[in-house]
């Protein structure tokens, strides 16, 4: 129930902070690979799980405009 409390709280927030915020986790992500980090490891795990909150509110904000 967590996550759904943090996406309602950022379901203010605008499409463009969205997107630099995807941005911003997307580069760190890569940042931990090339630093030859696991994908299994618990520091790219939460990246995942912060990517995808914020691909849950878009993906939400796209169902509302085609209702």
């Amino acid at each position: 129930m967590t996550i759904l409390y943090e996406v309602s709280e950022t379901e203010s927030l605008s499409d463009e902070v969205i997107q630099d915020e995807m941005k911003t986790i997307l580069r760190q992500m890569e940042e931990a690979i090339q630093q030859g980090k696991s994908l299994t490891c618990e520091h790219i795990v939460r990246l995942s799980q912060e990517l995808d909150k914020y691909i849950l509110i878009a993906q939400t904000r796209k169902m509302r405009c085609i209702s």
